[in-house]
């Protein structure tokens, strides 16, 4: 994914956890993050789908290490 798009899901992911968080509320969560933790939060998010895009799951391997 090019940098463009990555930055762009950023900022729409950076949106959706900050309402998703608001709406919980302190009542239901220990704290409200820092505006840098969620930046960090939607980074790893498009990370983790930029690694499912680079390497979709084939079925190939378990996920609980079991088999």
């Amino acid at each position: 994914m090019d940098a463009k798009k990555a930055r762009k899901l950023e900022r729409h992911l950076e949106k959706v956890i900050i309402e998703t968080i608001v709406r919980l509320g302190l009542k239901s969560l220990p704290l409200l993050p820092a505006h840098a933790t969620v930046t960090a939060m939607a980074k790893a998010a498009v990370a983790v789908y930029e690694k499912a895009v680079d390497e979709p799951d084939d079925g190939s391997t378990s996920e609980t290490g079991s088999e």
